[in-house]
């Protein structure tokens, strides 16, 4: 997994730790840093898929949603207007 350079001392943070790169050097780092993929790719590090939920945390956490999921919904998180 990979830090997002672009987020490399985000202000945010949320207590949770994974081990990812960045540049060369690995180390334990905020999920709010990790790239898009990388967070992506520790969602679902434990077994499971759960797009709505997937979603949710990438945009709280200010990513773009995952594409379209065949039969859940079309895969993306309504926002009521």
């Amino acid at each position: 997994m990979n830090v997002d350079p672009k987020r490399h001392g985000h202000d945010g943070s949320t207590g949770i730790y994974a081990r990812a790169k960045i540049g060369s050097s690995w180390g334990a780092h905020d999920i709010a840093m990790l790239d898009r993929d990388s967070l992506h790719e520790w969602l679902r590090s434990r077994g499971g898929e759960n797009p709505w939920a997937e979603n949710v945390v990438l945009m709280l956490l200010g990513h773009e949603p995952i594409e379209k999921q065949e039969g859940v919904h079309d895969g993306l998180v309504r926002w009521r207007e």
